[in-house]
């Protein structure tokens, strides 16, 4: 799995300007080759070929038919014999058959839906699934983005951290080595040379476990993103919040809307139903009848073609509409109350999350400011120490100042960024 460790490569400088870089908009870019949302646009594709499927439907019907028929016991019926036989006596009965050994049919045959109201109905539930997929693809693309740069901006913020702490323990070998000079000249004690010993590992030990961080944000970045080809990420935390401009949807708030157009179509399905369907039929061909199996024989062919009209006539299902009514009609009722509370939920959080923006930027403004004063107090700390005016202690304290309040400033421009996440999205 590659790496992105963008602080190395400038240390060791052994790639300089050759680097590979990933910018914000080239892994936005990347979206299409994300499973979940090869997934959403996969059901979105399905649900368009539901419409279609729909759509043939609503053609008529057209196809060709064959049968061949062996009767093993030649029906027949009673009719009376004296309209044979007028010599039969009264009441005499004759067994007549009117069917023979073998018989055929051959043609071909038509169906078409004249009105049918639950086509329709039908047609218009498939317009409003796929209307669900695509809202979902969209979800699917919303969270990826925010997901994914997150996870890119820990990486720049690891790579940030990592850097300083390189130089945090170059910083502290150097006071090392101050401080053994002096202990040779008989101007400091062992007691302070061990001390600085004791923090140049504290150092190397918060340089492994920066280098670790790094390590498992890149881990993190690798689940969303394809990072093959690329060695260092060219875009920085102010970059990142830059786009962000588009404002983020409430899918959840169009699902229900969908839902509410489905129980409303159903609504007026349930009209509709009442109405009688009519189906178009028709045949042409021809039948087939010996008592002998001789298809080929053209004489005991007939022709045979007719065309009708089939109604259909609801008459139980009007039992149980009026309870179907009701039920869409609570439905409706509880996905109008969803919808309310939805909107009431995003207006609050609206508020809220400009609140919190806000607050993300006063936050990152002040831990900017109090590291440019800790940058000040470094400076002014390692020219006092190497004129030997303040002791180790003091200039430790300094140093661990200054990289806490760098961490701080790391933190607030990542919650800078997720609070803005929560807002807007990039455009698309």
């Amino acid at each position: 799995m590659n790496r992105i460790v963008l602080t190395i490569l400038a240390v060791c400088g052994s790639l300089g300007a050759y680097a590979q870089g990933l910018s914000i908009d080239s892994l936005w870019a990347q979206a299409s080759s994300y499973e979940k949302l090869r997934q959403a646009n996969t059901n979105v594709s399905l649900a368009t070929l539901n419409i279609k499927a729909e759509q043939l439907g609503r053609l008529p019907l057209i196809y060709g038919e064959a049968n061949l028929q062996r009767n093993l016991i030649t029906p027949s019926t009673p009719v009376p014999a004296i309209a044979f036989n007028p010599d039969a006596a009264p009441g005499e009965i004759l067994p007549l058959k009117f069917a023979t050994d073998w018989s055929a049919k051959a043609g071909i045959q038509f169906s078409m839906d004249i009105f049918n109201p639950q086509q329709k109905l039908a047609l218009k539930t498939a317009e409003l699934e796929r209307k669900a997929a695509t809202l979902d693809y969209d979800q699917t693309l919303q969270d990826w983005k925010k997901q994914v740069t997150s996870a890119y901006a820990k990486v720049v913020i690891s790579s940030r951290q990592y850097f300083e702490a390189v130089e945090d323990s170059l910083r502290y070998a150097e006071i090392l080595d101050i401080t053994q000079d002096r202990q040779k000249a008989g101007r400091t004690t062992l007691m302070e040379l061990n001390k600085a010993k004791q923090e140049l590992i504290n150092r190397q030990t918060q340089l492994h476990e920066a280098f670790r961080v790094l390590e498992v944000a890149n881990i993190e970045f690798s689940k969303y993103a394809d990072t093959k080809g690329f060695t260092q990420l060219s875009s920085s935390i102010p970059d990142i919040v830059a786009k962000l401009k588009a404002d983020a949807r409430n899918v959840q708030l169009e699902h229900i809307h969908i839902e509410q157009q489905k129980i409303a179509l159903q609504l007026q399905s349930l009209k509709k139903e009442a109405l009688p369907s009519l189906t178009l039929n028709a045949f042409y061909g021809s039948q087939f009848y010996n008592n002998t199996l001789s298809l080929w024989n053209n004489n005991n062919w007939f022709g045979n073609s007719y065309v009708n009209i089939g109604v259909r006539l609801p008459i139980s299902e009007n039992i149980d509409r009026a309870l179907k009514k009701k039920q869409l009609g609570l439905q409706n009722q509880l996905i109008t109350s969803q919808y309310r509370e939805e909107a009431a939920m995003e207006a609050a959080n609206f508020q809220q999350q400009a609140l919190n923006i806000v607050q993300a930027e006063k936050a990152l403004e002040n831990a900017r400011a109090i590291e440019r004063l800790s940058t000040e107090n470094i400076t002014l700390a390692q020219a006092q120490y190497k004129a030997g005016k303040i002791l180790l202690s003091e200039l430790n304290q300094e140093l661990s100042t200054h990289f806490k309040n760098l961490q701080n400033v790391w933190q607030a421009e990542y919650d800078h960024l997720l609070a803005v996440l929560e807002r807007y999205v990039a455009e698309n």
